[in-house]
């Protein structure tokens, strides 16, 4: 009987200790399963940090593209302004001295005012205007933009040589790639 019994408990043992190696198997498969997935959340955080600086870089440039433009055409009308001055000031040379009295010189200071406000007011809504502009070719050139790497892409290039064509970021041209 006792041998019965020592068989018994000696079959448990050996049951037990396949049990306990089938869960030391899972644990382990779970620790793996776990380590894996914290590397790809790493090397998702470290993409994505990498995108975010070509984005940073890509907005300063197209900021830095866009005060230029700006600034250019902010710079025409002056221009312009400088160059009437100089013709004024010209024909304001050439001219005899003529004597006005008092009340035609200030109804000239007051045409000089309401001439330069109304200056000041179209070179304003000048300035609203090239502002628009802008933001309509920038519309334009984001669809072109779109279609070249589209047709790129379709050519057979590469996304680097698609990205160097358009002077964009590697990860924006498979972004458009990805999304059309």
């Amino acid at each position: 009987m006792t041998t019965i019994f020592l068989i018994i408990l000696f079959i448990t043992q050996v049951i037990s200790f396949y049990f306990i190696a089938l869960l030391y198997m899972k644990l382990s498969k779970f620790n793996d399963l776990e380590k894996k997935q914290s590397k790809l959340m790493k090397e998702m955080d470290d993409a994505i940090a990498v995108y975010l600086a070509e984005v940073k870089d890509e907005n300063e440039r197209l900021i830095e593209k866009l005060t230029v433009q700006i600034e250019e055409k902010r710079q025409e009308p002056r221009r312009k302004e400088a160059s009437r001055e100089e013709i004024e000031e010209v024909s304001e040379n050439n001219r005899p001295p003529i004597q006005v009295s008092v009340p035609q010189q200030t109804m000239r200071h007051h045409a000089r005012k309401s001439y330069e406000n109304v200056q000041q007011t179209v070179v304003q809504t000048n300035d609203a205007h090239d502002e628009e502009e802008i933001q309509e070719d920038l519309a334009v050139t984001e669809l072109d933009d779109r279609a070249r790497a589209l047709q790129l892409s379709k050519a057979g290039l590469s996304i680097e040589e698609i990205a160097k064509e358009l002077d964009k970021g590697r990860t924006e041209v498979e972004l458009i790639l990805k999304f059309n």
